[in-house]
């Protein structure tokens, strides 16, 4: 039966032809035979990284539940407390540490704390305009920078996760909603802070840099709903929190309206009373690189006869393994980055999707 004549129609949208087409015969190819499709979220199924931007939310609006002691635990929890590599240093040249961060970052929360956070002494806007904010917004962002680039992806983490913690699921859920609302709604793009020129401290001046905003991808839920309405089952393995994904995948009005049991995603330990605890989940994997391939064996495959997933999507290097683990994968959808996955064009099961990086909108041109 030809595509034109069957009932797996993808919106054309901005998808390459191409890929288009291919992911149509694909779905035609396994409609109702107990198949299943896995992707990534943060910049494949959406643009931007749901949990970045939640942390920045986090800075911008002070929604935290941590009194400064615990706090002052958490940003320095399993850190080494080595000198960062050369790249890191302050206005001065000097490099930095977690040290001198954290105790400039804990003082600042102190302030915020007694002002705003737990007593809403002063408003929002006028807590911003204190050089308290300013240096611990500037010295957060660039603590959680340096992380990644010196120390592993756990730690990097696992470092941010942390900063949810204290609050209950359905608070984590509900900051989740804020956050995406008020994220896709503001500029894709690049942000520098700058720390405060009054407020020295130990680590001196420096400049936080992020990558701000978010932006539903209708191409995406569009495939999604055309596997599911075809018997081809959707699973999301992220490497952002559980509770977050759920939120976005699950909520309609995003759009995406899948399946919460099918979501896999990092998860804290929570106490008897739905409190997340400063704690990875053990009982999970932890969902990058190797990780989302074991989820999808120890999960998933069972419930398929142990078939691998017949289509893949990712954007980096943290879902190279499921991509190219798993034998009965007949396509890989690649939402392409420059620098990333580079490895994999040129894999015949490979589609490479770009985007347009100033909108956040698929690219339909090669």
């Amino acid at each position: 039966m030809s595509i034109e004549n069957s009932c797996v129609r993808l919106d054309e949208g901005r998808w390459n032809p191409k890929n288009r087409e291919v992911l149509e015969k694909l779905i035609e190819k396994y409609r109702n035979t107990n198949s299943y499709a896995v992707f990534d979220w943060d910049n494949t199924s959406i643009q931007g990284d749901t949990q970045q931007n939640l942390f920045i939310y986090q800075i911008e609006n002070l929604k935290y539940k941590l009194n400064p002691e615990k706090f002052n635990e958490v940003i320095r929890k399993n850190v080494p407390t080595i000198d960062f590599d050369e790249r890191f240093k302050n206005s001065e040249g000097e490099v930095l540490n977690l040290t001198k961060l954290a105790n400039d970052i804990y003082k600042s929360y102190i302030f915020l704390y007694e002002n705003y956070i737990s007593t809403k002494k002063i408003s929002l806007e006028e807590i911003r305009e204190t050089e308290e904010f300013k240096d611990f917004r500037a010295k957060m962002h660039y603590l959680h920078n340096a992380l990644p680039s010196n120390f592993s992806s756990k730690i990097a983490c696992l470092w941010e996760f942390y900063l949810l913690s204290g609050m209950t699921r359905t608070e984590v859920k509900s900051l989740a909603k804020e956050s995406n609302d008020a994220k896709l709604g503001e500029s894709l793009g690049d942000v520098i802070v700058e720390s405060s020129r009054v407020l020295r401290g130990e680590a001196g001046i420096v400049r936080g840099i992020y990558d701000n905003g978010l932006r539903v991808r209708s191409e995406m839920a569009n495939l999604y709903h055309e596997l599911k309405r075809n018997g081809i089952d959707v699973y999301v393995i992220s490497a952002s929190m559980q509770e977050l994904i759920e939120v976005f995948a699950t909520d309609k009005s995003y759009g995406y309206n899948l399946d919460e049991e099918k979501i896999y995603a990092m998860r804290l330990k929570i106490s008897a009373d739905d409190v997340l605890i400063d704690e990875f989940n053990e009982d999970y994997a932890f969902t990058q690189k190797e990780g989302k391939s074991e989820t999808i064996e120890r999960f998933i495959r069972d419930k398929y006869e142990g078939k691998g997933p017949i289509l893949v999507g990712g954007d980096a290097l943290g879902d190279e393994s499921m991509l190219t683990k798993f034998k009965d994968t007949e396509v890989l959808l690649i939402m392409k980055r420059e620098g990333k996955l580079d490895n994999l064009v040129n894999d015949e099961r490979a589609l490479i999707q770009h985007r347009n990086l100033q909108t956040g909108l698929l690219d339909p041109k090669n």
